[in-house]
């Protein structure tokens, strides 16, 4: 007998009986409901990376479709664009409602870091913004090759993944550990997780997205300025006779508010920079300084 709508005489149509629940055995046993598994990104962190670099270029408000093309889809109902933006959410990478799309403070300075410590932060703000992703990392042992089909495993059992999505959430969780600098995958496969504060730029989680400046101390090309700050941002991009030179000095660390505008006036000089490229090279070169 096929399934057919059951109406409610109070409301509209409900779902087809087939889709709600199974049909009694003949032991006369009341129907199990499967238990709704745990969801999670499955697109990475590092490919979420990559979709707002090459938003940034255009600006962090956008619309859906203007997303949708980022990514290389000429559809905003396609299952695959819906997926990536489910994910970009769940990173806490965008906002918005409707036909508009905003970047996150963290997602601004992804697209367009000011420089490798600044990304590298905002990175693992993304990373901590997926309780289950985060969890795993913290309940599981730190500086020991893990195999991965034991990280499946426990995804399962421990936070209720399931079994047919156990090879993608292994997938996105190695690549989004490796992307936030925490992990490291080995020539066999397996993959060890650090702790933040082991890696050499002394960076741990957080929820914020400032950096704190390496060094005061002055640097040579400062002194002989008579500037003692060192230099938080600089970049440089070549043009036809000359350079565009953007550079903040601070004693102090940036906020995550300013580096909102910095990337503002990034993407606006890189704009400028390609109107006035050499007309021998289009490239443009970023040069990120630290106090020496």
């Amino acid at each position: 007998m096929s399934a057919k709508a059951v109406t409610d005489n109070n409301g509209p149509p409900a779902r087809a009986a087939a889709d709600v629940v199974s049909r009694a055995p003949a032991g006369g046993k009341a129907p199990t409901r499967r238990k709704p598994s745990t969801g999670f990104p499955v697109v990475s962190l590092a490919e979420a990376a990559e979709i707002l670099k090459e938003a940034g270029k255009y600006g962090f408000e956008h619309s859906v479709g203007e997303f949708a093309s980022y990514m290389g889809h000429s559809t905003t109902n396609s299952g695959a664009f819906r997926q990536r933006m489910a994910a970009l959410r769940d990173w806490k990478l965008v906002t918005g409602r409707g036909d508009s799309i905003s970047m996150t403070e963290a997602a601004r300075v992804i697209a367009l870091p000011p420089d490798d410590a600044a990304e590298l932060n905002a990175l693992r703000v993304a990373f901590k913004n997926c309780s289950i992703f985060y969890k795993l990392y913290e309940e599981s042992q730190k500086g020991t090759p893990l195999a991965r089909p034991g990280l499946g495993n426990r995804a399962v059992h421990a936070f209720g993944v399931a079994p047919s999505s156990v090879s993608k959430f292994v997938a996105s969780f190695v690549d989004s550990a490796v992307a936030a600098g925490i992990a490291q995958v080995h020539e066999d496969d397996r993959l060890t997780l650090q702790e933040p504060d082991e890696q050499v730029d002394g960076l741990g989680f957080t929820t914020e997205t400032n950096v704190p400046v390496t060094s005061t101390t002055a640097s040579p090309r400062s002194s002989q300025t008579g500037r003692s700050a060192a230099p938080v941002v600089h970049q440089a991009w070549p043009i036809d006779g000359g350079t565009i030179v953007f550079e903040i000095r601070s004693e102090r660390p940036l906020p995550a508010s300013a580096y909102v505008t910095v990337g503002e006036v990034v993407a606006s000089l890189e704009r400028l920079s390609l109107t006035l490229a050499p007309t021998t090279t289009g490239s443009v070169t970023d040069e990120v300084e630290t106090a020496e």
